[in-house]
């Protein structure tokens, strides 16, 4: 202490001034000396002189800092003065950080206890608050009076400040260890200043009440600013600043910056399925497993979500830059143990070269984000270097979906339906709504093309309702004819739906507005939506039972469902998916997977419906094996709403539209 104050007090004094030197924080200790006491009562108005020789240093609640002082009057006894000190709103947000923690003792034995803060004071002195310092005597009167210890202890350091002869501020920061090992700041501000012609000194210090110390806390702050919090990993903000200052070095000396943009595959059904707790530990091990593969000059940094990248500087040619991703890739084909669990992942890798590929930070990290999604749409599980094509892929991306909310706007997307059949007698027992977009300039757009950009972009949520209140307001106009008594309408519901907010009472909604009812409508939903861990989910999904409408899971056989995700949900009816109808005739395996699933449905009082059934061979088979329902080009492609009714009003067993040379597709 001693040293820090002749450090900075050691130098020609100057007469009539004041020195103060406060520490301001959450709970200050402020001591005083009473020297200079006969001074200020005789620099003071005759009507406050004579009085006793008290002087208290009050602090506003909550210990904001200080920003003035003035010379006050108490009422506790004649001539009481008080230095009041003027409280302001810097460093606000900081002091709530650290406020309420225990106290501790003083490091540096001047002071052993916190001052407990006492009643506020009773009377001000309007003219040296308001007159000089504008200080309003209801302001001040808030203020409590804080208790002074120890004063004897700064008997040294007040002759020091004595010598004081600047008029300017100073911060000093000292620093101690407690006995419990935090370290404690304890930070001196030296204020010099001319009251009248008074020479007052005052000494003042606060120690750190935080079981973090401000420079341990700064340290901390920075740190969750610049790294990410699941992985440790330096997060986006941290990499941009790394591979600008590569991309600067690449400009300056010979060699390229290698940027790698790696997303996980399906690291949503993952996530969805199993539950978040499992998608976090995915991504640590993640993590880990690429740090393990890049060489240590290189940076691995997560974006957010299951978005990773890869800094490579000073990177000779590509051979090299796909070693490391064919490593990073192989890496992560290896099983992951989640919790006990044995879980498959896999990632695609975009990969672009400064300056080649971009002359800044923004364009490189861009065009490796579309060449990643060129290697998604390249069968996933592979990596592909950027190319100037797939900047035009991207335009295409954006018309795509600025057209499709035009069309959404101007009618120009179109519900289809594709028939459903009992196959024990061949009679049409259902159809499913299918979405069709007929472009003005490209004609008929398929769902495989427009629904994954719908459903990045979230307009899936309102095309999605547009779709289920179309397909209502059509199949009312076919109930009226003489059908299968357990005729039904089919339409598919998204995750993104259900997240979006669908629920029983949107639902009825549209049902009151189109007058379908409701136990002729069958929604489709997909494994992974049954397997959400929220909630909500199973809820609206029972509401919808209550209200008489049917579930069904679409797919089948392609997630992660178990029994006891059927048995638990109130699902009515499974459909196979195509992938295992196709090869049904050719395959053994495929015909007893088939088998299994049907019985297994049966044993539930499921019903089932093969998708994609395209020649008699399969057809037959599926009757063999007592599949419900079936639904493919062999019976009927998806048709317009004027072909629909002319099928349901002829009551026709099958309409044939079927052509063998052409590769099919459903919805």
């Amino acid at each position: 202490m001693r040293i820090l104050i002749n450090k900075l007090l050691m130098r020609p004094a100057i007469p009539f001034t004041l020195v103060l030197l406060l520490l301001v924080a959450t709970s200050s200790v402020i001591f005083y000396v009473e020297r200079t006491l006969s001074e200020i009562e005789e620099a003071l108005p005759i009507t406050l002189s004579n009085q006793e020789r008290d002087i208290r240093v009050l602090v506003s609640d909550m210990g904001t800092l200080v920003q003035s002082i003035g010379i006050a009057r108490t009422n506790q006894a004649p001539g009481n003065f008080s230095i009041v000190l003027r409280q302001i709103d810097e460093m606000q947000q900081h002091l709530e950080v650290i406020r309420d923690s225990y106290q501790f003792n003083d490091v540096l034995g001047a002071s052993a206890i916190h001052a407990k803060l006492n009643p506020a004071i009773f009377d001000i002195n309007i003219w040296l608050t308001e007159g000089l310092y504008n200080f309003e005597p209801t302001s001040a009167q808030t203020l409590k009076i804080a208790e002074t210890r120890a004063k004897e202890a700064h008997a040294e350091a007040e002759i020091l400040l004595l010598q004081v002869g600047e008029t300017a501020i100073d911060v000093l920061t000292a620093q101690a260890d407690r006995i419990d090992g935090f370290r404690n700041i304890m930070i001196l501000t030296l204020a010099v200043l001319t009251i009248m012609t008074v020479g007052l000194v005052m000494l003042g210090f606060r120690l750190q009440k935080s079981v973090l110390a401000l420079k341990d806390s700064e340290e901390q702050i920075r740190y969750r600013a610049n790294y990410d919090s699941l992985t440790d990993l330096p997060n986006r903000l941290n990499f941009i600043e790394h591979l600008s200052e590569a991309v600067s070095r690449s400009r300056r000396n010979p060699g390229h910056t290698v940027l790698m943009f790696i997303d996980l595959d399906r690291f949503k059904t993952i996530n969805d399925t199993l539950g978040h707790d499992f998608g976090d530990e995915l991504i640590k091990q993640v993590a880990i497993r690429i740090s393990e593969v890049i060489r240590e000059t290189d940076v691995v940094s997560r974006l957010g979500g299951d978005e990773f990248t890869v800094l490579l500087p000073d990177m000779t040619d590509e051979i090299h830059a796909s070693i490391i991703a064919k490593n990073i890739l192989a890496s992560l084909a290896e099983p992951f143990m989640l919790y006990g669990h044995e879980v498959y992942s896999s990632a695609s890798i975009g990969i672009t070269i400064s300056p080649d590929d971009g002359e800044d930070s923004n364009t490189l990290l861009k065009n490796a984000d579309m060449a990643m999604y060129e290697a998604k749409d390249q069968g996933r599980n592979t990596f592909r270097f950027f190319t100037s094509q797939m900047t035009d892929r991207a335009r295409h991306f954006l018309e795509l979906d600025k057209d499709m909310r035009r069309a959404l706007a101007q009618n120009e997307l179109e519900v289809y339906f594709q028939p459903i059949y009992e196959l024990s007698k061949h009679s049409l027992i259902g159809v499913e709504a299918l979405l069709r977009w007929q472009h003005p300039k490209r004609g008929l757009i398929l769902p495989a093309e427009f629904i994954p950009v719908a459903e990045e972009t979230g307009l899936i949520e309102e095309i999605g309702l547009w779709v289920l209140r179309r397909a209502c307001a059509e199949g009312l106009n076919w109930l009226d004819q003489d059908l299968h008594p357990g005729f039904y309408l089919a339409v598919n519901i998204s995750m993104r739906q259900f997240k979006g907010g669908l629920d029983q009472k949107q639902m009825q909604q549209i049902l009151q507005e189109t007058g379908f009812p409701a136990d002729k409508l069958l929604l489709e939903i997909t494994e992974s939506l049954l397997m959400d861990e929220d909630i909500r989910i199973k809820d609206v999904l029972a509401e919808f039972r209550r209200m008489g409408i049917r579930l069904a899971v679409d797919d089948f056989g392609t997630g992660y469902s178990a029994l006891s995700y059927l048995r638990e949900f109130p699902v009515n009816t499974l459909k196979i998916d195509r992938s295992f109808i196709q090869d049904i005739g050719a395959s053994s395996s495929h015909r007893r997977l088939v088998e299994a699933i049907i019985t297994m449905a049966h044993g539930l009082d499921l019903m089932t419906i093969a998708e994609g059934v395209e020649t008699s061979e399969q057809d037959a088979l599926l009757s063999e094996l007592q599949c419900d329902m079936g639904q493919g080009f062999f019976y009927c492609k998806p048709v317009n709403v004027d072909n629909i009714k002319h099928l349901t009003a002829n009551k026709k067993p099958r309409l044939v539209l079927f052509d063998p040379a052409k590769k099919s597709t459903k919805g």
